[in-house]
């Protein structure tokens, strides 16, 4: 399955806005989730309200969780890391504590070795006064008693009493036990921290929890299998008055048989495609009056590789459907159309990147039927969850380092490169008209001017006229020799031998009245089914 794809997870501006399609669900979900977890507002454009409105609470609650469980996390470390510093602020007091009583020690034990010195020239003193006469034996006398007490009151000064005594050797005992606890403790280490022996523990209220602010979230109705709805869904957002600084065409299928459109289009090609493209044309302008760099960001899939491409005579199954064909043409297109669509609006700014998500365990696939859905069993297990799938579409949408450099593709949230197929440009022309062209009745001009086109520019071509027979006919310099043969020899033949009497024809030949309202049928036949062709292309 790989490493766990990292998601940008720096702050979205305020006030930002996003559109997702296919919100309620799968990748669209998470998506969405994570967009507004981060500060965006995203409008979730789906078919069915009450899906919609389900998935909204769901993320509302899981997000109130997942903040809940993030500030346990963070009230737990935050203690531990108090209980870490206590920890070492204790064993620091300590060992400030025993280098004091070092240091005292030492001090008192260089006193005592001075008093010893001292004590020992007293002597000496006393041992040279002996030598003296007689006379000066009492006062000598007198003196070394004098010393004498004198040596046992200091004596009496140094030496601490029994009491003093074991009232220190108790504190360094605590002390040491104290040592001991932190030493050993690590970031278990219990430190007691004021209070006397026996003390019960203080009782806290519990704190208020903090407000948890709702994620910006909104439904918007949107059915991609409706041009009108497509309509529909484009003047609701315009009149919300919200900005929009980024298009995620998410919402897809795979149709498992041949489905037709309210527009009667084939389900996957309107679907993944083309609603989607008209959505894009429509909110062109409010992309370009957003400010920064704003984005359209395709949801597409690998399997765009295996499509047949764009071939006008099977391009909507026509001559047979096949529910992986039909599924692959239309992420081939998306991609086409990113790089034609950004060609055209390079100068706005917009950035335009297409993404493959992965294989994903998803609900996805029960579009799939016969061996498809074998092979997507086959790998179910292997792919990624919904959500991890999520991370490269938020990598295009959030990751700033992509930011004007467009066209793009990614996969596993990184640029790649899509088939070759899909950089085609002569194919690439040829679907952008037969788009647009198809799509004639839901614009206008004011719209496709800011593609460059109009709606005369889009205009379907007429069919080239089948040639008359007078322009199909070969020139008289043209025709061959057998039958420049055949008018050489009617022209010799005598004028007589034409007629046998006046007023009657060859043989053969039919009368000059009949000849002439035979040719009157022919030109009134021409011209029904002339009239017909023109119905054909009006229809």
């Amino acid at each position: 399955m790989g490493a766990k794809q990292s998601v940008p997870s720096d702050a979205v501006p305020e006030g930002r806005t996003f559109i997702v399609t296919g919100a309620n669900g799968g990748i669209g979900y998470y998506t969405s989730k994570k967009i507004a977890q981060l500060g965006g507002t995203v409008v979730m454009a789906c078919r069915s309200e009450e899906k919609a409105k389900k998935a909204i609470e769901q993320m509302q609650e899981e997000n109130r969780q997942e903040v809940r469980a993030k500030r346990r996390a963070e009230k737990e470390a935050s203690e531990k890391e108090k209980q870490r510093a206590d920890a070492a602020a204790a064993k620091e007091e300590q060992e400030k504590k025993r280098e004091e009583e070092r240091k005292k020690k030492e001090e008192e034990q260089k006193k005592a070795k001075e008093e010893e010195e001292a004590k020992a020239k007293e002597g000496e003193a006393a041992k040279d006064g002996d030598k003296k006469p007689a006379e000066g034996g009492e006062a000598a006398a007198e003196g070394g008693e004098t010393g004498a007490t004198e040596e046992a009151a200091k004596e009496e000064e140094t030496t601490p009493s029994a009491e003093e005594n074991t009232t220190e050797e108790e504190g360094q005992g605590d002390a040491g036990k104290a040592s001991e606890e932190v030493e050993g403790g690590g970031e278990g280490a219990k430190v007691e921290v004021g209070g006397a022996a026996g003390d019960a523990p203080a009782e806290h209220e519990p704190e208020p929890e903090e407000e948890i602010p709702d994620l910006k979230l909104q439904f918007m109705e949107l059915d991609l299998e409706s041009f009108e709805s497509v309509a529909s869904f484009v003047k609701q957002f315009k009149d919300s008055g919200l900005p929009l600084h980024v298009l995620i065409c998410n919402g897809g299928l795979i149709a498992p048989a041949l489905v037709t459109t309210k527009d009667g289009l084939e389900s996957s090609f309107q679907i993944n495609y083309l609603s989607h493209f008209l959505l894009t044309l429509h909110l062109l302008p409010l992309l370009k009056a957003s400010g920064g760099t704003p984005k359209i960001v395709n949801v597409t899939s690998r399997v765009h590789s295996s499509a047949e491409g764009v071939n006008l005579e099977n391009i909507q199954s026509q001559k047979g459907y096949s529910q992986v064909k039909a599924y692959a043409n239309s992420k081939l297109y998306q991609i086409m159309n990113m790089y034609t669509l950004s060609s055209k609006v390079k100068e706005s700014g917009i950035d335009i990147f297409s993404v493959h998500p992965g294989v994903i365990d998803s609900g996805f696939q029960k579009g799939y039927s016969g061996l498809s859905k074998v092979a997507m069993l086959f790998h179910k297990g292997f792919g990624k969850n919904a959500q991890d799938g999520a991370a490269t579409t938020l990598t295009a949408v959030l990751d700033e380092q992509y930011n004007g450099k467009g066209p793009l593709y990614f996969s596993n949230c990184k640029p790649a490169q899509p088939s070759n197929m899909s950089k085609n440009e002569e194919k690439q022309a040829t679907l952008w008209r037969y788009s647009l062209e198809l799509l004639r009745d839901h614009v206008d001009d004011t719209i496709l001017a800011e593609i460059g086109e109009t709606l005369e520019s889009i205009q379907p071509k007429e069919p080239e006229p089948e040639p008359t027979p007078e322009e199909s006919a070969p020139d008289e310099g043209d025709k061959p020799k057998s039958e420049e043969e055949s008018e050489k020899k009617e022209e010799k033949a005598p004028a007589a031998a034409s007629q046998d009497e006046e007023g009657k024809t060859e043989e053969g030949d039919k009368p000059a009245e009949e000849t002439q309202q035979e040719e009157q049928k022919t030109e009134e036949t021409e011209q029904k089914e002339e009239a017909g062709e023109e119905e054909k292309d009006e229809e």
